[in-house]
């Protein structure tokens, strides 16, 4: 089985038939696309609480979904904090730079 997502991150490539744009809207797009990303984490991991609360309860018919969702929603969010960690990474070592 393969499942298909839209990924986020693939609108933030530059194109070169776009104008070009000053940076405070590069920066405002980057800001949209990094919350949209960060909403959907946010998305799947009350979609995964709701399933399972349902499952708890007895009314899911297919407790795989109720997995998919719970897994699903811990990739993302181990994606996430790695980004993160990485960009705070790359924070510090441009800190740590002598001009």
């Amino acid at each position: 089985m393969r499942i298909l997502e839209r990924n986020p991150f693939n609108e933030l490539q530059c194109r070169p038939e776009q104008q070009r744009t000053n940076a405070k809207e590069q920066w405002r797009t980057f800001l949209d696309q990094f919350q949209n990303a960060i909403d959907e984490v946010d998305q799947l991991g009350k979609t995964s609480e709701k399933l399972t609360q349902d499952a708890v309860l007895g009314r899911v018919e297919n407790l795989h979904d109720v997995m998919i969702a719970a897994e699903k929603a811990k990739t993302a969010m181990n994606l996430t904090l790695e980004v993160r960690g990485k960009a705070l990474e790359a924070y510090k070592e441009i800190m740590r730079m002598n001009f």
